[in-house]
């Protein structure tokens, strides 16, 4: 098979196989150089089934390689409307830089014509701005468990290391995050003033339009959590320690028996 580094002169190839195999796919690799520099995958039957049929909803995130050179995964997903983790696009980077997160951002869009959907995230700092730029802020949530992993952080930093007081403080947490009207946003914020004022003051400050079910104004679904793009990182977990034209390979094979499984169960 050859050394890894060989691996690589393969990807322009399945790139061209992929596109020419699958209408409307994209598939590329940039190079710097001779060198390999980043590559982006989107099966048409993904973005054609994102387009007609799917919540226009993605999920977004990034997540390390472990092969022979590492790298970084970056990955779209959405739910069809039978709540199915559905695959859209994913790309292979050197890391989660602004740059990389916006070249993916932008590919991805003008994969999916234009079209600016809710995108949810983990507020790393390239989506921050990238989404920003691309599909505009109105269009970016925020992951709800994120926030409340920071908001934990806040509260050890405050002093709050008793599990009884952390339940409470997830608990109270949730009632702001999932209030679907103003008063019930209000009175669950102000339960958690009267507790610990600086934790209220976090949430104030931690732009809950972006992320409240009673504040953000785009329909989520009742989605509030990136759980469906951590969930296609599990399922990728093994590809993600191999070379790269055996990932695409792979994931080509994973995507293929998914949707043999979906039609026998139609």
């Amino acid at each position: 098979m050859g050394k890894p580094v060989d691996h690589y002169k393969l990807l322009p190839w399945m790139c061209a196989a992929i596109e020419r195999a699958n209408a409307d796919s994209r598939a590329f690799v940039e190079l710097d150089g001779c060198r390999f520099k980043r590559m982006f995958v989107a099966l048409g039957a993904s973005l054609n089934g994102f387009i007609m049929g799917c919540r226009k909803m993605l999920f977004v995130d990034g997540t390390h390689l472990s092969g022979p050179y590492e790298g970084t995964m970056l990955a779209a997903v959405a739910l069809d409307v039978d709540n199915h983790i559905f695959d859209v696009a994913y790309a292979i980077v050197g890391g989660e830089t602004n740059e990389d997160w916006l070249w993916f951002l932008t590919t991805l869009q003008e994969c999916l014509g234009g079209m600016k959907p809710v995108v949810m995230s983990d507020r790393h700092n390239g989506l921050l701005a990238g989404v920003a730029r691309v599909f505009g802020v109105e269009n970016h949530t925020y992951c709800v468990r994120h926030l409340m992993e920071n908001l934990m952080t806040e509260a050890g930093r405050l002093g709050i290391r008793r599990n009884e007081s952390k339940d409470l403080i997830k608990e109270m947490f949730n009632r702001v995050a999932y209030a679907t009207i103003a008063a019930e946003y209000d009175f669950a914020l102000e339960e958690l003033r009267k507790f610990k004022c600086e934790l209220a003051q976090w949430v104030e400050k931690n732009e809950p339009e972006r992320w409240a079910q009673s504040k953000f104004k785009k329909e989520r679904w009742g989605k509030l959590n990136n759980n469906p793009v951590q969930s296609w990182n599990k399922w990728m977990r093994k590809l993600r320690r191999m070379s790269i034209p055996w990932l695409v390979l792979g994931h080509l094979q994973k995507v293929g028996m998914k949707w043999d499984k979906r039609k026998e169960e139609l």
